[in-house]
């Protein structure tokens, strides 16, 4: 099936939009809770792990709503529940307040992403590079957002910041308004429900969760190793990340021509060994100069995989790709949490050295992990079309 290209680009870009304000928000909302609401770090922490909790238990509503609903206009409820949360966050003087705020974000997030990432998937058949190039859209607003909140958080104040990002995420919500209604013609619902298709997933859905609690270990060991033993100040920090935020925008339809031409079982393989060797690398990094360019390397291996891993899904749940999708991001956001969790608890309790060694052998079982996962689902190794 060929989606209409406007579509596409209403998707990509509300996408930018939505993953640039939701990545100030994740790094805004400490500092926030910490300065303006004199909130103790474990409120924080509880805050932050509200809007987790939730945008996990709206999954599975919002994969049943992608499946049988227009796919634009659940998109845009989720952008317009970020502006909403958004808006919250900037006029919230309470801790109860910052909670409701985190509670409709939750839910935003979890319409927002599942129904974007369906509609990419929706032509996976004409240009098997669809999704990678939505990554590419995500991963801009992650970092194109950066300077400008940087430099008006000073002017204008946490207060002025969330209120310019619940317009960006309003804007997101008209654009995709504004696109034609398409409903996907109904299919034959399978045997089992979602047990069943996660049972069919569950190899693949392991690799996912193994793979997101290395990931989130090791982005929370560097941050953490940045503050306290470099002492670098917030703009530094983000003048180290900001390479690899570059390399997530521009490399994944790249290395995916390298995957078409490989297979993805190479590519897998690869990225799990590019990836393990910068968490080891980073145990024994002498500068932040070299950590940058560590987090250049590992940025390219996750823009090569993580289109893998939902190409993979959309295929082979393709009657009903929201479930498969909220059930890979679920994986994806339990693995988060752990990884968090984990990382926090070697930090403290061992060495920086060590700490990276355990995230990077446990990255570097994916490339044995995944390709094992990609021949029990049974998908083709190639995509049998050329990206457009």
């Amino acid at each position: 099936m060929r989606i209409q290209p406007n579509r596409r680009r209403a998707a990509g870009t509300a996408a930018t939009l939505i993953g640039g304000s939701a990545e100030i928000l994740d790094f805004l909302i400490p500092l926030w809770g910490g300065i303006e609401l004199g909130l103790a770090p474990s409120a924080i922490g509880a805050l932050v792990a509200v809007e987790l909790v939730i945008s996990v238990i709206a999954r599975p509503v919002s994969g049943w709503l992608v499946d049988t609903r227009v796919r634009t206009t659940v998109a845009a409820a989720g952008a317009l529940l970020y502006a909403v949360s958004c808006l919250g966050y900037a006029l919230a003087t309470s801790l109860p307040l910052a909670f409701a705020a985190a509670v409709v974000g939750g839910a935003g997030g979890a319409f927002f992403w599942i129904a974007v990432r369906a509609i990419a998937a929706e032509d996976l058949e004409r240009d098997s590079g669809s999704l990678a190039g939505l990554l590419s859209s995500e991963a801009l607003g992650s970092w194109f957002f950066w300077i400008p909140a940087m430099v008006l958080l000073p002017l204008v104040g946490f207060g002025g910041v969330f209120g310019l990002l619940a317009v960006a995420c309003t804007a997101a919500a008209v654009l995709l308004v504004r696109v034609p209604k398409f409903l996907p013609p109904p299919q034959e619902q399978p045997p089992g429900g979602i047990r069943g298709d996660g049972r069919r997933l569950a190899p693949l859905l392991f690799v996912a969760l193994v793979t997101a609690v290395a990931e989130a270990g090791v982005s929370l060991l560097l941050l953490l190793h940045l503050q306290r033993e470099l002492g670098l100040e917030v703009y530094q920090i983000a003048l180290i990340y900001l390479p690899g935020g570059v390399v997530l925008t521009a490399m994944p339809r790249v290395l995916h021509r390298f995957v078409e031409r490989r297979g993805r079982r190479t590519g897998y393989v690869i990225a799990s060994v590019a990836s393990a060797l910068t968490a080891a690398g980073l145990a024994f990094t002498p500068s932040p100069l070299v950590i940058a360019a560590l987090w250049v390397l590992t940025s390219a291996a996750w823009a090569m995989l993580l289109p893998i891993q939902r190409a993979v899904v959309a295929e082979a749940n393709g009657h009903r790709v929201g479930r498969g999708m909220s059930l890979l991001t679920t994986s994806e956001m339990l693995g988060a949490a752990a990884g968090a969790l984990l990382a926090g608890l070697l930090y403290e309790g061992g060495s920086w050295q060590l700490s990276c060694l355990i995230f990077a052998g446990i990255i570097a079982s994916g490339s044995v992990l995944g390709p094992c996962a990609l021949t029990k689902l049974g998908v083709r190794d190639r995509p049998v079309v050329q990206s457009g």
